[in-house]
């Protein structure tokens, strides 16, 4: 019983002893590796470069810039034909139910001084028209564009705009059509041709 015991214990103190060894062995050795590994470093003067680097500034697109650019694009004749062409058909077009807006929605393209005549036509208008629920409306229609006088020095220019208008009353298939031209005058405000005066022609 004492030698089959002490044989045990000797093959178990053994195997305690050979764990141990491995341990140390296997371990010591991965931790030594671990720690000897080289610690990325950024050099000072790297650190120093990214630090004061600067972002490039953006310019970016303001309507300020827009406008400068229009004001710098040359208009042609052909421009103020096709502006003329389109302010004539808008113009030209209203019914008793449209509040006008065939004005007020063109002011953008008027003069300080056909602003001023739009403001206060409008309000002539509204104080003496009867509203009616039958409709009656005009829509015109652009042919033909003739240049009358075209000075870039003197910013004036004058375009006669032949069109066709159709008028309505109670329907829009009750419609009779007139030809009839309406002279457009330009000028040059602030570096931009704006609409002067549409007179309609009898």
């Amino acid at each position: 019983m004492n030698r089959r015991f002490t044989g045990i214990l000797i093959i178990v103190l053994g195997l305690i002893i050979l764990i141990s060894v491995i341990y140390i062995i296997f371990f010591h050795k991965f931790n030594k590796k671990e720690s000897n590994l080289p610690t990325p470093q950024i050099p000072a003067k790297e650190v120093e470069n990214i630090e004061t680097q600067q972002v490039p500034s953006v310019k970016y697109v303001t309507s300020d810039n827009i406008k400068n650019q229009d004001q710098n694009k040359e208009t042609t004749i052909e421009d103020l034909k096709r502006m003329a062409s389109a302010f004539a058909e808008r113009f030209g077009s209203y019914s008793n139910h449209s509040d006008y807006s065939n004005i007020s929605d063109l002011k953008i393209f008027m003069s300080n001084k056909m602003q001023v005549w739009a403001d206060d036509f409008i309000k002539k208008q509204k104080i003496n028209q009867e509203y009616s629920e039958i409709y009656s409306g005009i829509t015109t229609q652009a042919i033909l564009e003739e240049v009358k006088q075209f000075d870039v020095k003197s910013g004036n220019a004058e375009i006669l705009v032949k069109t066709q208008r159709r008028e309505s009353k109670g329907s829009i298939n009750n419609a009779s059509a007139i030809q009839q031209d309406i002279i457009i005058k330009f000028i040059k405000e602030n570096g931009l041709w704006k609409i002067n005066s549409a007179e309609w022609q009898n």
